[in-house]
């Protein structure tokens, strides 16, 4: 039986039928990332028809994780120069509120 706060869903990726016990808040979320990994999929399988379901589903995960990684870098730097930007900015401050002393 499945506490209140979880729920099982069904989701077909790549013609598999998969269930997952998982928060209800997420199933949604599931939802979407599923959708986008089908579409990820069918379109690694237009461009190469050799391609068989696994594979195919193999290389869109592949994909989706190095997009993934990307992003996270590129975050992580975003991140980075915040940081050094509030730290100028406080500085400032600082120096102004000295000044004004």
């Amino acid at each position: 039986m499945l506490s209140p706060d979880f729920t099982e869903v069904s989701l077909d990726i790549a013609g598999r039928n998969y269930k997952l016990k998982t928060p209800q808040q997420q199933q949604q979320g599931l939802h979407d990332a599923a959708q986008l990994l089908n579409e990820k999929i069918a379109e690694l399988k237009c461009k190469n028809r050799t391609l068989n379901a696994e594979q195919a589903a193999v290389l869109a995960a592949l994909n989706l994780s190095y997009e993934l990684l990307t992003e996270r870098e590129l975050l992580a730097q975003d991140r980075q120069i915040i940081t050094e930007r509030l730290a100028q900015l406080q500085l400032q401050v600082e120096s102004s509120l000295r000044k004004a002393e």
